[in-house]
């Protein structure tokens, strides 16, 4: 049986160096470059631009030659990175009164329907104003135009109000089958749709008509339900915010920052509507943010922060509380559930947990997309993220004001770490190289696991400034071998193995912020394990931390850890970030994301209270971020100690060069393992054969 877990001894180690930030040209300086032995990158500059690299051969000697190209975002980079306010829903407080607004669009098909509707509406409302102390909730039902005088009466005496589902922008006039703003108001009429997906694909409008209506609902004094959202192909094709933003701007001409205090925004994401498709709520949410977002850039954040917005993606009973739950959703706007005065009454009495771990939820900070984003690292000294598009041969950085940087490198690059020099530590298929973002020079330090089908993959710094690194085996999804190995690059250029077992796909490598405690998974296992760690021995003592649920698709991928001592971690397959106390293996955190695969995450920020998460294709590909619960801050990442690299070092490939002189490292194959690989139990008898715990034979 496996070690009972540990306590873990949560600290703070600061260490932060210098570094220069990323050098840049004249976007208009089209020159190709040519680089010497070992400079193989380029870098670009904040216009969105990227490089591209060839390699040729002159005089036996390698040289590269870059050459710019035009980078396309698929997005527009969400700037900044605001909070969802509040973050930690657990204990939600709302600062914005929720709205639920029933749309009977053409039903009921007759009078008496629509007179018990509305009676046993007003009902529902004024027993849950009753019974529920601090209810805090407006209620709207939005009947057809022929019924709005008698639901009006129905509603009278209930916290229910009344809605139209359209309106004429004109004052009156010859206009057959039109209603004039005026006329609504005399009915006692509060809210009025305009935009609403039906009305902008059946009947034909656009941005102007609905804005038009925008105004003349406010100019009668009513208040306005702005509808805005993307179709399954705009959806499709990534366009939902580019869709929203048009909508927003398009309906909100003219509309004063005063008179938005009297305009609700309606998100309705139309390819989840009876089509089947799901908008999960962190996809809804992330979405949210960043109409948000918008009306922050249109009105200030102030007046942002004051608007509500409501979801209306075919929401009913069972389902209203996950959407709920979202900082950014304060309601709903309801079908075919309205048409039910008991599944109408159920959505806006929605139940607000506060028990379970906290829930958060991440929002697109950068639309990079790339093939497989990981390895995410923040650099304190420049206030810049640095994190790598491994397949796709990128290395990014991002400094939240402007445009995110890339330089293309010419093979596959597993991992990025900061160096103390200014330089960062790459990993990339042929090598540990480091890396000058001044003029994009890449010096190799040495191999990695030659011979090998194998490339770096997970890798961080140390406490002590040493770089741990783990191998990935290209094949594994074919031939499961296990054959990687678990690395630690020394100032000095010397290269230890330091587990003594092999495995397929490394991930979780990072540390305790005391540097005491080392997590480390073999993905396909989906077993998170933590081990003692000293920046001179191997691993020892490995205990089970957490094992991923049977019913939970995917695997843990890279992971973190707080000032607490507790480890965030990617479930890539499962949209989540999970945040565990390792101590007992308890969820304190779940971080929702609306794509399928988070792959890796780190704390950064100024304050070091965001998380940032990149993901991976054929969904992602973005960066995302969130804020992190009030008093959850980060530790500052370490730096690899090394400076410019040394000949012996280069020319050996893996090897630990000792103060007193060079020796090779004894292969793992060919040392006496510490420990169980099947049940983690620890070795007491150094020639022992089989385990003293499981029987296993030892290997």
């Amino acid at each position: 049986m496996l070690h009972r877990r540990g306590p873990m001894v949560a600290g703070v180690r600061s260490a932060t160096h210098r570094a220069p930030v990323a050098s840049t040209r004249p976007s208009s300086a089209r020159r190709p470059l040519t680089v010497a032995v070992n400079g193989f990158f380029g870098f670009a500059n904040g216009t969105t631009s990227t490089l591209s690299l060839a390699k040729q051969h002159k005089q036996d000697e390698v040289v590269f030659t870059i050459e710019s190209e035009e980078f396309t975002e698929r997005r527009p980079t969400q700037l900044p990175v605001r909070p969802a306010a509040p973050t930690n829903t657990q204990h939600k407080v709302r600062t914005r009164t929720p709205i639920m607004a029933g749309n009977w669009k053409m039903n009921p098909t007759t009078r008496k329907e629509a007179m018990e509707l509305a009676a046993l509406v007003a009902s529902a409302a004024r027993t849950s104003a009753q019974d529920k102390p601090g209810f805090n909730m407006e209620v709207i039902a939005i009947p057809p135009f022929p019924y709005l005088d008698l639901v009006s009466q129905a509603l009278t005496g209930s916290v229910a109000q009344l809605g139209a589902q359209d309106v004429h922008p004109a004052a009156k006039g010859a206009f057959t089958g039109a209603v004039a703003p005026g006329m609504l108001s005399t009915l006692g009429v509060s809210y009025v749709l305009a935009g609403h997906s039906e009305r902008r694909v059946v009947f034909g409008e656009n941005d102007a008509d609905v804005n038009a209506k925008v105004k003349a609902i406010l100019a009668a004094g009513m208040r306005a339900i702005l509808c805005i959202g993307e179709s399954q192909e705009e959806y499709g094709a990534g366009l939902a915010k580019q869709v929203c933003s048009t909508q927003l701007k398009g309906g909100l001409a003219g509309v004063t920052p005063a008179d938005m205090e009297r305009v609700v925004i309606a998100y309705e994401p139309v390819w989840a509507i009876g089509t089947g498709l799901t908008a999960t709520p962190a996809i809804a949410q992330n979405v949210h943010f960043a109409i948000r977002s918008m009306l922050a850039d249109l009105y200030g954040e102030g007046v942002a922060q004051k608007v509500r917005i409501q979801y209306g993606g075919s929401v009913t009973p069972e389902t209203v509380d996950d959407p709920m739950c979202c900082p950014d959703i304060d309601g709903c706007l309801i079908g075919g559930a309205s048409l039910s005065a008991e599944k109408f009454a159920r959505i806006f009495s929605f139940h607000e947990s506060t028990e379970g771990p906290t829930r958060l939820f991440a929002h697109e900070a950068v639309a990079c997309g790339c093939t497989l984003g990981e390895s995410i690292v923040w650099s304190g000294t420049q206030q810049r993220l640095f994190w790598v598009d491994s397949v796709g041969c990128a290395l990014w950085s991002w400094d939240q004001k402007g445009k995110p940087l890339r330089w293309c490198t010419p093979e596959v690059l597993g991992c990025v770490a900061l160096q103390s020099n200014g330089d960062l530590l790459l990993g990339l298929q042929s090598g540990l190289f480091s890396f000058s973002t001044d003029d994009g020079r890449a010096v190799k330090i040495t191999d990695f696991e030659p011979g090998l089908d194998t490339r770096p993959n997970d890798g961080r710094v140390d406490r002590e400034g040493n770089f741990v690194v783990g191998s990935y085996n290209n094949a594994h999804r074919q031939n499961g071998a296990e054959i990687g190995g678990l690395w630690r690059l020394r100032p000095d250029g010397g290269m230890r193995e330091i587990l003594d077992y092999k495995f397929r796909c490394s991930n979780c490598v990072c540390f305790s912020p005391e540097g005491e405690t080392m997590y480390f998974t073999d993905t396909p296992t989906r077993r998170i394990f933590a081990f003692d760690y000293t920046s001179g021995g191997s691993l020892s003592t490995r205990r089970l931390v957490w094992e991923m649920p049977a019913g939970m698709t995917g695997g843990p991928d890279g992971a973190q850890t707080d000032a607490r001592g507790f480890l965030w971690v990617c479930l890539s397959g499962a949209s989540q970030v999970l945040c565990l106390d390792p101590s007992d293996g308890r969820v304190d955190a779940v971080v929702e994301l609306p794509v399928t695969s988070p792959t890796c995450c780190t704390i950064g920020g100024p304050d070091l209270d965001t998380l940032f998460i990149t993901s991976r294709g054929p969904d992602g590909g973005a960066l995302f971020a969130v804020k992190l619960p009030d008093g959850v801050r980060g530790n500052p990442e370490p730096q690899f100690r090394g400076g410019a690299p040394r000949a012996a070092a280069v020319a050996n490939g893996m090897h630990d060069t000792h103060a007193a002189g060079a020796s090779a490292t004894v292969p793992a194959a060919l040392r006496s393992a510490q420990f169980c690989v099947h049940c983690g139990a620890r070795h007491t008898a150094p020639a022992a054969k089989f385990c003293a715990e499981c029987g296993s034979a030892r290997r």
